[in-house]
């Protein structure tokens, strides 16, 4: 009965995140890539000559199993992040972290999620970015949570007897 609501929230979590790297952060960084090409006036790539300048075009020559291969990486990675506030609202409950333990550490949990985030990405600012900011927006709502969850424990206790204030 306790676990319910978190086997329920966890796959639900992994979905909004899988579907937030699919159809945001994927397009995003797709572009980036992109962006690299050059053509020539008619979309193709110019070769140049060869006696007097080398061709200047950059043409993607990039597969469906790389394209693939990448996809699947950012929606693992941003299921696995958005996991953050089911992992620490379970943790609060079972009295592992406490609300006031997590502000506390806040500072460092920017700096490793900023290292989560250039580890995941490619090298693509914006998409760390965006990264970044949904992950630590994620972990203020697991302070929320946490805090919530330790005043519904103590309400409990206290109807029950065992708090003292």
């Amino acid at each position: 009965n306790a676990f319910l609501p978190f086997l329920v929230a966890s796959p639900v979590m992994f979905l909004l995140g899988a579907a937030f790297a699919f159809y945001i952060v994927t397009p995003l960084s797709y572009d980036f890539f992109l962006g690299f090409q050059q053509f020539g006036a008619e979309g193709e790539a110019v070769p140049g000559d060869p006696a007097t300048t080398p061709g200047l075009s950059v043409v993607f020559q990039g597969s469906a199993q790389e394209y693939l291969n990448l996809t699947i990486k950012f929606i693992v990675a941003f299921g696995m992040c958005f996991q953050l506030p089911v992992l620490l609202t379970l943790m609060g409950k079972a009295g592992l972290v406490s609300s006031e333990g997590l502000g506390n550490v806040r500072k460092y949990a920017v700096v490793a999620i900023l290292v989560l985030a250039a580890l995941v990405t490619p090298p693509d600012v914006i998409t760390q970015i965006i990264l970044f900011v949904v992950v630590y927006g994620l972990y203020e709502v697991s302070i929320f949570l946490v805090r919530r969850v330790e005043t519904k424990r103590e309400d409990q206790l206290r109807a029950e007897g065992y708090y003292d204030d």
